[in-house]
């Protein structure tokens, strides 16, 4: 018995269940897709052409295109930490409600999110 298997072209070491510190820890599997996809785009083919082509959504061949013309590649774009729950603007209108009337319960605060 070895101690290593492979999974996807991946070595795994069977008693971790991690990939070895020899290979990258995250492959991405629609990664051909998106290539296949800015390639098209690069050749002028319209965004519903290339949807057919590829049999993949119209929503998700724009969204790969816009990314790729903001960013320049479709790599993802890794970020640290948790995501936040509200966004910036009701956070700032929570904290208003909060400065306005400092006695506001958070069931009043749930309330007015839920509104």
């Amino acid at each position: 018995l070895t101690s290593f298997e492979s999974v996807e072209g991946v070595p795994v070491d069977v008693f971790q269940g991690l990939p070895t510190n020899s290979v990258p820890l995250k492959i991405k599997r629609n990664q051909p897709r998106q290539k296949k996809t800015v390639d098209h785009h690069k050749s002028d083919s319209s965004l519903g052409a290339i949807s057919k082509r590829l049999k993949v959504p119209r929503s998700s061949v724009q969204t790969i295109v816009s990314k790729y013309k903001c960013h320049g590649t479709t790599q993802p774009s890794y970020r640290s930490g948790r995501r936040r729950v509200l966004s910036p603007r009701i956070e700032c209108t929570l904290v208003r409600k909060v400065q306005i009337n400092p006695r506001t319960t958070a069931k009043d605060l749930v309330k007015m999110l839920e509104e």
